[in-house]
């Protein structure tokens, strides 16, 4: 976690409404925007893998097994990979990769007709306005680029991904490089998009790094918890609600 990457100050927090955000101007620099609890209301990974896992008896019994072990892996940073490895094999042994695109293109889809995870409206507008003023814009994700990359093709102006891989195992599939903290800086610099960005977007402390990297932060629906998370941390960002 930061040290020194983390160096603005706690005591500038304030609360900006739409409006506000709607003056922002695009600058060279890229702008970023985290993807689950930033543009959707939730965790796109978690709710096509437990769908996947409710498609089948047999994938159902094996994730009730799991989760003694699985799940208290996923409650902590070190491990999480790991856990949600256990859960995302069960969901996938047996696809192909094609097979694995196609079922992240059928949830990107139901997703934009409000299906499974919902866009955030207000989000999306905001995304869209960027785009539209010649701003560089990306998303940057904890989920796997793939379905990443299926859920913004569905979008009225898609935007490139930088992600979590994912690589066959024993006839299914499991993480590789997680792209979350500052392995998600890393990643957007290995992509070409250096390590400074004009504007970045996220719901999460764990985006720490990401905010601390951009000229304005902004942190969408805070918890109490995150607020203080990043306080101490001294990161330096603005709240708005969508």
């Amino acid at each position: 976690m930061g040290k020194t990457f983390w160096n603005a100050k706690p005591d500038l927090t304030t609360k900006v409404e739409q409006a506000e955000l709607n003056e922002v101007r695009p600058e060279k620099l890229p702008i970023v925007f985290d993807l689950d609890g930033t543009l959707l209301n939730g965790d796109s990974t978690s709710v096509w893998m437990l769908d996947r896992i409710k498609m089948s008896v047999w994938r159902t019994l094996a994730a009730v097994v799991a989760i003694p072990i699985a799940l208290p892996l996923t409650l902590y940073a070190q491990s999480r990979r790991i856990g949600g490895s256990i859960f995302l094999w069960i969901a996938t042994v047996g696809l192909s990769e094609p097979e694995l695109r196609r079922s992240f293109a059928s949830f990107a889809f139901n997703a934009s007709v409000g299906k499974g995870v919902n866009w955030r409206a207000a989000g999306l507008v905001q995304l869209e306005k960027h785009s539209r003023d010649g701003a560089t814009v990306l998303l940057a994700t904890a989920a796997p680029t793939w379905l990443a990359e299926s859920l913004s093709e569905t979008l009225s102006v898609p935007v490139p991904v930088v992600g979590s891989s994912i690589i066959r195992f024993l006839g299914g599939w499991i993480a590789d490089y997680h792209c979350r903290n500052l392995a998600k800086c890393e990643a957007i610099r290995r992509a070409g998009y250096g390590d400074r960005w004009a504007i970045a977007y996220s719901d999460s402390a764990d985006d720490g790094p990401l905010l601390s990297g951009a000229t304005t932060a902004f942190l969408v629906n805070a918890s109490c918890r995150d607020i203080k998370r990043l306080t101490r941390s001294r990161v330096q960002f603005e709240q708005v609600a969508w």
